[in-house]
């Protein structure tokens, strides 16, 4: 399925991945050293605008991912899996799709790969319902617009977040590697270890990039 359209679709949620997994770095990133960051010589409205951009581009990001819609073809999670064809699978394109399945609960194995997709979505978007609905309300309400009567008082955990981007990821390699036959690409996290780098050179000695026991 090389040079089709899930294979496009496919390689824009790479890209969509790419800026949210940044966008989820420099969140944590701010949180954990805080503190830190305060004291140092940078400056704090800076810090301030760093955090508000992660957090309304993230809940963007997030919604665009597992977003679907019967009026626009996205590239969305939705949008590939309804772009692929309702066609038997492979032995081998079936073994690597009961294996994604089985780890967000799915179990037995495939008929056709679109079908299957879209079940493993379903589980896993019932799974994480209510941090789906709090990110795109926070996207309508104030990452998109500016709602007069919004009032969202926090966002999602950072477990929730990794959670989200991991299953997305998930798929998009899945997807790579059985249906359209070439090896995913690699999620860089460049912007977020020389975010880190930056700030120990502005005096934060000790800052962290990733809760302990994950660095």
């Amino acid at each position: 399925m090389l040079n089709t359209k899930p294979d496009a679709k496919n390689i824009q949620l790479l890209r969509m991945l790419a800026q949210l997994r940044d966008h989820i770095d420099m969140h944590r990133i701010i949180g954990l050293n805080v503190r830190e960051l305060q004291e140092s010589q940078i400056s704090g409205a800076l810090l301030g605008y760093l955090q508000k951009s992660a957090q309304e581009s993230l809940a963007i990001y997030i919604s665009k991912v597992f977003e679907a819609s019967s009026r626009n073809d996205l590239n969305s999670i939705p949008g590939i899996i309804e772009s692929v064809p309702a066609m038997p699978v492979t032995e081998t394109q079936g073994r690597k799709l009961t294996d994604f399945g089985r780890k967000y609960g799915l179990y037995g194995a495939p008929v056709d790969a679109r079908s299957y997709l879209k079940d493993t979505l379903i589980r896993f978007r019932d799974a994480h319902s209510e941090s789906l609905s709090r990110l795109k309300e926070f996207r309508d309400t104030i990452g998109a617009h500016s709602d007069y009567d919004a009032n969202i008082t926090s966002l999602p955990s950072h477990a929730e977040f990794e959670a989200l981007f991991g299953f997305a990821k998930d798929f998009y390699e899945v997807v790579s590697d059985s249906l359209i036959g070439s090896g995913p690409a690699v999620i860089p996290r460049a912007v977020g270890h020389g975010f880190v780098r930056l700030v120990r050179d502005l005096g934060v000695k000790h800052a962290r990039f990733d809760f302990e026991g994950n660095e």
